[in-house]
């Protein structure tokens, strides 16, 4: 074969067959774009878990749990209820915080092992009452909640019987609750803990009631995004390996430690 004819089909190949060869590499498992950042949103208003910053437990599991599997994490700090819209509209990879009922497994894809889970239950001003679970609570009850919150599929089916006054922060509800504008509300336990022991709220007594519903909290996923499932693999993965390292249960301990280290220094305000 004449040298310029060799050339001539060695250049060919070079300015069409590379091009396609390398796009096709990069779109195998594992390449670099599948490990982009996971945009999460992370809620403002869930200390010890989330908080104004974003930080917390939940932020310290899923960023442990991802790096497990390679990937890491970018988060923007924005309230629950905008946080599960960014979510639902794939403006947001995930959310943190999610409960796992009825209502959020059809709108969010949700990995299989929790995060961790957080109870939740009745509060009242002056004198707490006997209701050992929603379907106790009478027609018509003013009940305040955060809105966008989940309190399990009981709360869910009983939501409408009563008159829900919704708020999107936890002083504000503690505020509604202290002066007597609802007649109950729902706290997690383990949030209000963190709240009663800020000086602000150094004269705030509440009583304490039944519990709720202990929730299973995960990381919810959104339908919209097509790398959804790979994310919640991954982040199920880097949980596996956190237990099976020991690592899960060591963070956990270290945030009991610190919540009843904060709790001892604090008098309780629940009575």
């Amino acid at each position: 074969m004449p040298v310029a004819k060799l050339w001539g089909k060695l250049l060919l190949w070079l300015v069409f067959i590379t091009p396609a060869f390398v796009f096709a590499a990069a779109q195998k498992p594992g390449a670099e774009h599948n490990k982009l950042p996971v945009r999460i949103a992370a809620e403002n208003n869930w200390p010890p878990f989330s908080d104004e910053k974003g930080k917390g437990l939940s932020a310290q599991l899923v960023s442990a749990a991802f790096a497990r599997s390679g990937y890491k994490i970018e988060t923007v700090v924005v309230p629950y209820a905008r946080a599960l819209y960014y979510t639902a509209k794939g403006k947001t990879d995930a959310c943190w915080n999610v409960t796992r009922q009825a209502n959020t497994e059809r709108d969010y894809l949700l990995h299989q092992q929790p995060l961790f889970q957080a109870p939740s239950s009745f509060y009242y001003h002056k004198l707490a009452k006997s209701y050992r679970s929603v379907t106790e609570i009478p027609d018509g009850t003013v009940v305040g909640v955060i809105l966008g919150y989940e309190y399990g599929d009981l709360f869910e089916q009983h939501k409408k019987r009563f008159q829900l006054v919704e708020v999107s922060t936890h002083p504000q509800l503690i505020s509604l609750l202290q002066h007597d504008k609802v007649e109950l509300a729902i706290f997690f336990d383990d949030v209000l803990d963190y709240y009663l022991a800020q000086q602000a709220f150094r004269q705030v007594r509440l009583q304490k009631g039944q519990l709720n519903h202990v929730s299973d909290i995960y990381v919810a996923f959104s339908r919209a995004t097509p790398r959804s499932a790979e994310l919640a693999n991954a982040l199920d993965a880097g949980l596996t390996e956190l237990q099976r390292s020991g690592d899960y249960l060591r963070m956990l301990k270290q945030f009991k430690q610190n919540q009843s280290s904060g709790a001892a220094n604090t008098p309780s305000r629940i009575d």
